[in-house]
């Protein structure tokens, strides 16, 4: 009703204003003013209930889309703190696997090492074992070349020296042996 008589007041001052600049106010012009007024009353009483509804309307679906983005602002946030909490996470255990790896690929160059120590060890000592082997084979065929070149030396002083001497230096062999 305040709506009404405040929609009222509003078109007649004017009207009031510019009726009074001539002085009088003209009939046919107070006819268009009662006109006008039951016209927009008319059209208050019909489309007042719809434009409130509109309104109300439209106030509600503003005041549920807002609660409905704070929901899911809050559901947002929720999944980032979620998310931040599973990259932090996932930072730590990438830390770790890289500790981990780290630490085993340590282990493992230790172990190369000492594998590759072990193996230099036999190498070397194979090699050392070959070089005693190939010496004392060496060794021996000096001394086999030596024995066969004393044997034929004695051989050909053997048959240069006549049978006495021959007896001669077995007895001085023999006591020699028997000393």
């Amino acid at each position: 009703m305040k709506i009404l008589f405040g929609f009222v007041f509003l078109v007649l001052m004017p009207l009031a204003a510019f009726a009074s600049e001539e002085g009088a106010v003209n009939p046919h012009m107070t006819w268009r003013i009662i006109d006008f007024i039951l016209f927009a009353a008319i059209i208050y009483y019909f489309v007042k209930n719809p434009i409130v509804n509109f309104f109300k309307e439209r106030k509600e679906t503003i005041k549920n889309s807002f609660e409905e983005s704070e929901k899911l602002k809050e559901e947002a946030e929720k999944l980032l703190k979620e998310t931040e909490e599973k990259l932090n996470q996932l930072e730590k255990e990438t830390k770790q696997i890289i500790e981990t790896f780290s630490s085993m690929a340590e282990k493992e160059r230790e172990n190369i090492l000492k594998e590759a120590e072990i193996a230099i060890k036999r190498i070397r000592d194979s090699i050392e074992e070959e070089k005693v082997f190939l010496l004392n084979k060496a060794k021996l065929e000096l001394l086999r070349r030596m024995t066969q070149e004393a044997i034929g030396s004695v051989k050909e002083k053997l048959s240069s020296i006549g049978m006495n001497e021959h007896k001669e230096i077995n007895k001085k062999f023999i006591r020699s042996i028997s000393q």
